[in-house]
């Protein structure tokens, strides 16, 4: 990367934040972490502002990265649309294997027995916003994903997705009131362990990422930290430490979030409930 576009003042500006900043989180771990941050792969020691000039290379290559996942990631957003799509139980009645959407709804013949009904698809991040509860194992979950290097999160319709360059290595979604870890991690490998999962390696939107775990609880939260680990293992992923960063947010009302598109009304034709 040529950094003669940048001048001196900004690279001594961010060698003064860098510093300062890589000082507190020193102090907070209890040991020096020189050397341990995300760009300290591209620290040339022998320039002048060795930090800012690899936080700089490490910015540049970042950005080609995330050119290059691009494609990838919206490949994943319409696989997640229609996963998202896809009708729950109570809908399994509806008589086309697609909802139909028609804004004219009211004016078709409706066959004898069924009914129009207002459903709601509710998006991931829309779900996280309306459960307190989920928002604290997120926050939790989401820091200690985010705390291995060179882990980066995209925001889908129906999930978060976390990558290291092209691989998925896991997945956060909601099903229910349950936050739900998915981890590229094989189930088979770890049958015989004290971990509980479920596996999933037989539904195609969980290819990558075949091992789900529920977290309904801090010690469930505490054993999927551990997991991560066995999985940072797998990668060859250090641990270099993130500012922790609050991920809860103020409870909004379906009609806001509608507005917002975070959640999407259809109209779907379903069966009449008879009473007995």
């Amino acid at each position: 990367m040529n950094l003669s576009g940048v001048s001196q003042e900004e690279f001594e500006r961010m060698q003064r934040v860098i510093d300062v900043d890589k000082w507190l989180a020193s102090e907070s771990a209890g040991h020096d972490l020189c050397g341990t941050m995300p760009w300290c792969g591209c620290c040339v020691k022998a320039e002048t502002y060795p930090c800012a000039k690899a936080r700089f290379r490490r910015q540049w290559e970042e950005a080609l990265r995330d050119a290059q996942q691009a494609e990838t990631a919206a490949a994943d957003a319409v696989a997640e649309q229609r996963a998202s799509e896809q009708p729950d139980d109570s809908v399994r009645e509806i008589l086309s294997e697609e909802v139909r959407e028609e804004e004219d709804a009211e004016t078709l013949a409706v066959p004898e027995g069924y009914e129009y009904v207002t459903r709601y698809r509710r998006s991931f991040e829309s779900k996280i916003i309306q459960n307190a509860t989920v928002q604290d194992f997120y926050t939790e979950i989401k820091n200690a994903i985010l705390s291995f290097g060179g882990v980066k999160s995209r925001l889908c319709v129906g999930s978060e997705n976390f990558r290291v360059g092209r691989e998925k290595i896991a997945k956060l979604a909601v099903g229910g009131k349950t936050l739900l870890l998915y981890l590229a991690l094989d189930p088979k490998k770890l049958e015989d362990s004290d971990y509980r999962f479920e596996d999933m390696s037989d539904k195609r939107s969980h290819a990558a990422t075949p091992l789900r775990v529920r977290l309904t609880s801090h010690r469930a939260v505490r054993r999927a930290k551990e997991l991560l680990e066995i999985l940072a293992h797998k990668f060859e992923l250090s641990s270099v430490g993130c500012i922790y960063s609050d991920f809860h947010f103020d409870y909004r009302s379906d009609e806001y979030l509608i507005g917002k598109g975070l959640i999407k009304p259809y109209r779907a034709l379903v069966r009449k409930k008879t009473s007995d």
